[in-house]
């Protein structure tokens, strides 16, 4: 790898000793070698400059699915890794698998395979429980060691007793154990969020206590295992609330929500839009605003994309039949930093730079590399005041139905990343 010179970034670090500062940062070998407000460029680098443009911590996305064994026509490894790279994450997690369970080492070391030789890492999520069926508890130590980061079935764990066990089981181990906070039995078959709009457009809702009962009592299973736990997704003003409180409780707990969830809300499905079909749903504009908050005041720990790319032959159908999902990694940066934006220009950025980056890793158990001479180089390069090209996205292997055509303008935009000898430059 040649070396890399960024020109006049603003560094978003805390941990970092130039932390707001505008400072030229040296990449070498995979190293970031030197820093200071003027480097020289050496003869053999490539030098990246844009003005206003800033350079943090690598971001890392949470929750992200390629279908990939299983569906590749979807997104697949290399065109997931691919649109990654272009929303400026250096790591993205793979959810569960719902085509081929992460429930044994294989599966996992299947993975870890794959994902080396993009300049986006993917890391394998593995299973709760054996073929995400909530019956019998996975192999834990053995998928940990195999290399998966954390332990979800992307799917709410109904027993009351498994997510005890795997809780339990945990305590040894580095990985959190991920609860999708629904009780899918609460109103069957929702399409959306249960309110004015689902009942005037004659569609089956999920209501808000079906998430907000579930983390009540996984709180309280929690309480009594100890331990920690990570909600995937939240999607309501309660659960900030409750979860806030547990946090001042002492409880080892964490959560994330999606830049969509900060954006959008139950009214923008009223044309039957099935490319707005999501889970948990867009609910009201006081959730929205409620989560908006919680990124702000970091009771939401992590914003993830929860990237969920379909075909036409899962999308492009009556609404009640469309899947559930969005592709949305490319543009996960600067739809959240529109929506932080509304309530607080002043915080807006570095609320969400932590949530991307700082957040992630804590979640995961992973150290903090602050952006200082000597630490291996994991680094997302962007502009908080540019622009989003709607139009330059990449779509890989998606079609455009997965992919929401925003009408307003988005600020924000992912320049370029690196990650050890590996670097990704946007056009």
């Amino acid at each position: 790898m040649e070396s890399i010179i960024i020109k006049k970034a603003l560094v978003l670090d805390p941990q970092s000793e130039h932390h707001g500062l505008v400072r030229d940062i040296l990449i070498e070998a995979g190293t970031i070698s030197a820093i200071a407000p003027d480097i020289k460029s050496p003869s053999n680098s490539h030098e990246w400059q844009a003005n206003g443009a800033a350079v943090s911590q690598g971001w890392i996305d949470l929750q992200s699915h390629f279908y990939d064994p299983g569906a590749e026509h979807k997104e697949g490894l290399e065109n997931g890794a691919a649109a990654g790279s272009h929303g400026g994450f250096t790591h993205v997690i793979l959810n569960a698998n719902p085509y081929v369970a992460p429930d044994n080492k294989s599966a996992v070391s299947f993975l870890q395979a794959q994902a080396q030789d993009y300049t986006c890492a993917l890391h394998p999520m593995a299973n709760v429980s054996q073929k995400s069926e909530g019956q019998s508890l996975s192999e834990m130590h053995d998928l940990a060691a195999a290399g998966a980061v954390a332990f979800s079935d992307d799917a709410p764990i109904d027993k009351t007793e498994m997510l005890r066990r795997a809780l339990e089981y945990a305590h040894e181990l580095s990985q959190p154990v991920i609860s999708m906070p629904l009780d899918m039995e609460l109103n069957a078959g929702a399409q959306m969020h249960e309110g004015a709009t689902s009942t005037h457009m004659g569609v089956t809702g999920n209501p808000t206590e079906s998430e907000v009962m579930r983390i009540q009592r996984d709180l309280e299973v929690l309480k009594y295992t100890g331990g920690r736990l990570h909600f995937s997704v939240i999607s309501s003003a309660d659960s900030v609330e409750l979860i806030r409180a547990a946090k001042a409780r002492g409880l080892n707990v964490t959560c994330a929500t999606t830049a969509n969830h900060l954006h959008f809300v139950d009214e923008d499905l009223h044309a039957f839009d099935g490319t707005l079909k999501v889970m948990p749903p867009f609910r009201t504009q006081n959730d929205r605003e409620a989560l908006r908050h919680g990124i702000i005041d970091g009771t939401i720990d992590a914003i993830v994309s929860d990237h969920r790319p379909e075909d036409l032959e899962h999308h492009d159908v009556e609404f009640s039949l469309a899947s559930f999902g969005m592709a949305c990694i490319e543009y996960t940066f600067p739809l959240a930093l529109s929506a932080l934006q509304s309530i607080s220009k002043k915080d807006a950025l570095s609320a969400l730079v932590n949530a991307l980056s700082s957040g992630p890793r804590q979640i995961l158990g992973l150290e903090h590399r602050p952006i200082m001479p000597g630490q291996p180089a994991d680094l997302t390069w962007f502009h908080p005041e540019e622009l989003w090209n709607n139009q330059a996205i990449t779509r890989g292997a998606n079609l455009a139905q997965s992919i929401v055509q925003h009408k307003e303008k988005l600020v924000g935009n992912p320049l370029g990343t690196i990650h050890g000898t590996k670097s990704f430059l946007r056009d």
